[in-house]
């Protein structure tokens, strides 16, 4: 497990109070309306599901609201909503430097960064003989950087189901679908600023009183813009989500 996870672990288990002894068997935990805020973060991207673009990092704040539709002893079905108005979303870029020393005097030359799917750093040497007989001859450098952008999110069709109602830790499991809209195109130049985004995770919820709860989730998360854009570079991330959680 990454670093990452064992911070956001060690923040769950330093709000959990010890349980009281008891807990009597009627006690249900939960209200029919919840709110809660969270954080997610994912260091990287790869190909999950239909993601094709590499080395993504993802990280958001955000608001919960949920709504109970069925409880029995068993289980609890919610709707779930979610608005992020703080996601930064980070991007490869490529730079090519070249260096023409042939003929004089050298001359070099620096693209701007492009994101780009994939970045593997290169370098190398080339030599031709152009158009007016003349050799040109030179060496060429790619290097990675990274992008950061600024995102707005919103997941209004979602769903969870916890297991145990009945019980202070509860088993959780969770869909979300929604729309980021971003101040550039991602995760390409020639992606969208307008991308759809589903999520689906698991985790554990635990409830420090019964209106009042503290959840970690691991959510497979994916985001593209469904051809709407002249190229459609999926992102697929796993991110580590915590949220606090009270209702009424």
């Amino acid at each position: 497990m990454k670093p990452v996870a064992f911070a956001i672990l060690a923040v769950f288990l330093a709000f959990v109070p010890p349980a009281p002894a008891q807990v009597p068997d009627t006690a249900t935990f939960g209200r029919k309306n919840t709110f809660g805020v969270f954080v997610d973060y994912s260091n990287d991207s790869s190909h999950i599901v239909l993601g094709s673009a590499e080395g993504r990092k993802f990280t958001e704040l955000g608001f919960q609201y949920e709504r109970r539709l069925i409880a029995t002893h068993n289980i609890v079905w919610k709707y779930t909503g979610e608005f992020r108005p703080l996601i930064a979303e980070s991007d490869l870029t490529d730079t090519e430097t070249t260096t023409q020393t042939l003929p004089p005097p050298p001359v070099t030359l620096v693209t701007e960064p492009i994101a780009t799917p994939q970045c593997r750093p290169s370098s190398g040497s080339y030599s031709f003989i152009n158009g007016n007989g003349i050799l040109e001859a030179g060496s060429f450098t790619l290097s990675c950087g990274r992008r950061w952008t600024y995102v707005e999110g919103i997941s209004p069709l979602g769903t969870r189901v916890n297991l145990l109602p009945r019980k202070r830790w509860q088993p959780t499991g969770s869909i979300l679908t929604g729309l980021l809209l971003s101040a550039k195109k991602i995760p390409v130049e020639t992606g969208g600023s307008f991308n759809f985004m589903f999520q689906v995770g698991a985790g554990i919820e635990y409830f420090r009183t019964s209106t009042q709860s503290m959840r970690l989730e691991y959510q497979l998360q994916h985001f593209s813009n469904a051809y709407t854009a002249p190229t459609n570079y999926g992102v697929d991330s796993g991110l580590f989500k915590f949220t606090y959680t009270f209702g009424r």
